[in-house]
């Protein structure tokens, strides 16, 4: 215990959702793993600024982001104030001939020149007139206007007294990227926390709000929360039953012996996990506390039982062994899924139940224990008695029962899974309805439906991506798609820069055409003497690198949007729906995009994917898979059951219990609108490991043993004590607000007691001379 005690207090711990990603996906799933494990959208958080007038925000935003800026924990800052314009608008001028989609050699022969000259002078009278006279000496063909948008894309925040703001003017708005990998949720709580003092810092009047979302958040709030749930529930549930276990046994000493296989069973687990894989998941542990509900059964079993300890070993242990074993049958299968989440499951299971049950039995007897008197316990036995009596009068309504849980289970199979992360996400609506606002409003790509391009190297990736918008032009113009989004905007191929630059005449060649240019129109050349020497040293300069994007706004479509993969690179390229998106037919999108993207060139790959879909795919193929697990798992115990009984309807006794527990369950989250997860899976297979221990005692022959057998009531009394404590363990699970904790809690609880019920109603033997509660004792 103390080298288990050693390895869990050096282990990694970890909430996010890696541990529930595929270990193999495929293109597309490795497209969803990467963006949820280290994408840039991972380490994007976006802030909004409430309260107070809107130049108080537009102060508060601006120094802010200044402040955010010099920490070391942010790769970029931007939110559109006078700093992030000026670098902005000063790279866009400065490479606006590589960057601009109009520039070719025939813009730049003389007719070319003559016609974009005079459509900046009609523009003159436009909206956009005072920003054009001031850069027509410098830009008389208007490139600025034409990369502007270009990278625009109709998806720029608005902007209220010089910052970013929502399209209301009513929250200042700001995007950061943080260093760290999304995965690194240490270093995310850390930038988190120098947002928030920052904002304290300069928010001395208290009238303005910090609203923050995105991955880093949802991360830091998970772990957060499932933190303290697990503290709150675990104090609560330990405590319950601690005072349970008490008023039995009425000795400390009892109690704390009777805690040795739980704590030992949950330390071996965690290790066993920590040894076996890089990061212990969060959710794993939290299942760790559910794992009381069966391990405190033993000891329970042990500790009212167990007047001679040898009599014990005999009589009763033979039927807790095999309960164990139908347990580690049903969990046993998941260590056979591709998903390390649901191997860690299985691993902490199996692992967890081994060395409670070794303690029980090895360990136990070692101790100075002291058995609980029978006449304590003769009441709640006789109690017990009684029900089990009633129970087995019930027996074909429970039959009925079963069969028409069974029936509503095979008829509304479809509805009864979650599908997507749904039923996962620890995140509160709140939170989510805040992150959607966020990203409307700061125009943050949308990545439901992209095209996606992968090449063996940057350049290809963004030369393969040019093309691919080039075979979707045909859907832009009939009104199919919106808006593409392409890194390229901002990093064009070098290819493309290439023959931008080269369309652009040497200087004197410039000038002799803009002589002719300029005949019949109102401008002398003397006055685009700029304009000339920025051709020119456009020429020299060279193409536009991604190292001097960096400090500006459109270094984070860059990130977000071109990503080194496997030593590869790719592409995502958002499309956007028109207005009426809704009713678009993504059959047909991705019909008409898969087609365009057919002939990809030599050594490229381009596929369309719609990522809400991608993530329900990846997750339903989790589900299946552990679906199937779970039931070779029950298959497993079936023939376990079978082996060991050697006796038709013994097996039938013992199984059926199982069978109507888990279909009443799944029949009731059907009843109730309540669609089951991963988690909920889970929690049917605990029910089976439990209820395994109650039906195999209804079933053993004891009475037929040596002297040395327990009184009935005293077996039916340990049962109903084990039955307390797992309802109390699962119990407060139901009270958490992190739905995977709620999922186990809601149900086992349940389930453990159905098991009790109907484990009852098939016992063997005749009940029905049971005295009720309160009589005399036979």
């Amino acid at each position: 215990m103390a080298l288990c005690l050693a390895v869990v207090a050096t282990s990694r711990y970890s909430t996010d959702m890696s541990a529930f990603l595929p270990r193999e996906p495929d293109a597309r799933q490795r497209l969803l793993v990467d963006q949820i494990k280290d994408g840039a959208l991972s380490r994007m958080v976006l802030l909004g600024i409430d309260g107070g007038t809107p130049a108080a925000r537009a102060e508060a935003s601006a120094k802010l982001a200044a402040t955010l800026r010099k920490s070391t924990e942010f790769s970029g800052v931007v939110n559109g104030d006078a700093a992030s314009r000026e670098v902005d608008q000063a790279l866009l001028l400065r490479y606006r001939y590589v960057l601009s989609p109009k520039v070719n050699a025939e813009r730049f022969s003389s007719q070319g020149l003559h016609d974009a000259i005079s459509h900046t002078l009609v523009e003159l009278s436009g909206s956009a007139g005072l920003l054009l006279k001031s850069l027509l000496p410098r830009d008389p063909t208007g490139e600025l206007w034409a990369t502007l948008e270009s990278v625009a894309g109709g998806s720029a925040p608005s902007s209220t007294d010089g910052a970013w703001a929502s399209a209301d003017g009513q929250r200042a708005l700001l995007v950061t990227m943080t260093r760290a990998k999304g995965t690194d949720t240490d270093a995310q709580e850390r930038a988190l926390t120098v947002i928030r003092k920052s904002f304290d810092a300069l928010n001395t009047d208290g009238t303005l709000q910090l609203r923050m979302s995105g991955t880093p958040v949802f991360a830091v709030h998970a772990r957060s929360t499932i933190r303290s749930e697990i503290e709150r529930l675990s104090l609560i549930g330990g405590l319950s039953v601690f005072a349970l276990l008490f008023g039995v046994y009425r000795s400390w000493r009892n109690v704390a012996i009777g805690l040795l296989p739980v704590v030992s069973g949950i330390l071996v687990a965690i290790a066993a996990v920590a040894l076996s894989f890089d990061t212990v998941h969060a959710i794993t542990i939290g299942f760790g506390t559910t794992l009381i509900g069966e391990a405190i059964d033993y000891s329970i079993y042990y500790l009212v039982q167990a007047h001679d300890p040898q009599a014990w070993r005999t009589t009763y242990w033979p039927t807790i062994r095999l309960g164990v074993a139908t347990s580690l049958c049903g969990f046993a299968a998941l260590l056979f899924s591709s998903f390390p989440g649901l191997v860690q499951l299985g691993a902490y299971s199996v692992a967890g139940l081994i060395a409670a049950a070794m303690v029980t039995r090895f360990v136990l007897p070692a101790l100075p224990t002291a058995p609980v008197p029978f006449a304590r316990i003769d009441r709640l036995g006789r109690a017990v008695a009684w029900l089990a009596a009633w129970m087995q009068r019930l027996r074909w309504p429970a039959v009925a029962l079963t069969l028409a849980a069974l029936v509503l289970v095979l008829v509304q199979r479809d509805h009864l899974w979650a599908s997507g992360l749904s039923g996962l996400n620890p995140a509160p609506l709140d939170m989510q309805k805040l992150d959607a606002e966020l990203r409307r409003d700061a125009g943050t790509p949308d990545l439901q439906h992209m095209v996606v391009v992968t090449a063996e190297t940057e350049e290809a990736a963004l030369r393969a991506a040019e093309q691919a918008e080039q075979s979707l032009r045909p859907m832009l113009a009939s009104g199919r798609l919106s808006g593409i989004d392409n890194p390229a905007h901002f990093l064009p191929s070098q290819i493309v820069q290439h023959e931008r630059l080269a369309a652009l005449p040497a200087a004197d060649e410039l000038r002799s055409r803009l002589t002719s240019a300029l005949k019949d129109l109102p401008l002398k050349i003397d006055r685009l003497t700029p304009f000339v020497e920025d051709v020119a040293r456009a020429k020299n300069e060279g193409p536009l690198t991604a190292s001097a994007l960096a400090g500006s706004s459109f270094a984070f479509a860059v990130q977000t949007l071109l990503l080194p993969r496997d030593g590869q690179w790719s592409v995502l390229m958002p499309l956007r729906l028109p207005a009426a998106g809704a009713s678009t037919n993504t059959e047909d999108l991705k019909s008409a995009v898969t087609t365009l993207l057919s002939s990809s060139p030599p050594r490229v790959e381009a596929f369309y994917v719609n990522l809400d879909e991608q993530a329900t795919s990846v997750f339903g193929q989790y589900l299946r898979q552990a679906l199937m697990l779970a039931l070779a798992g029950s298959l497993a115990v079936l023939l376990l059951v079978a082996v060991a009984l050697r006796d038709f309807r013994r097996t039938i006794r013992v199984l059926a219990p199982l069978v109507g527990a888990v279909a009443l369950v799944m029949a009731a989250h059907l009843a109730l609108g309540v669609r089951m997860t991963l988690l909920h899976l889970v929690g049917l297979l605990l029910i089976v490991a439990v209820g395994s221990n109650y039906a195999l005692f209804f079933n053993q022959r004891v009475s037929q043993t040596s002297g040395a057998a327990l009184p009935r009531t005293t077996a039916l009394a340990s049962l109903a004590l084990a039955n307390v404590s797992t309802i109390i363990g699962f119990g407060v699970l139901a009270l958490s607000n992190v739905p995977v904790l709620n999922a186990i809690g809601a149900t086992v609880g349940p389930g453990a007691l159905l098991a009790l019920l109907l484990a009852m109603s098939w016992a063997a033997g005749d009940a029905r001379a049971a005295s009720p509660p309160g009589a005399e004792a036979a």
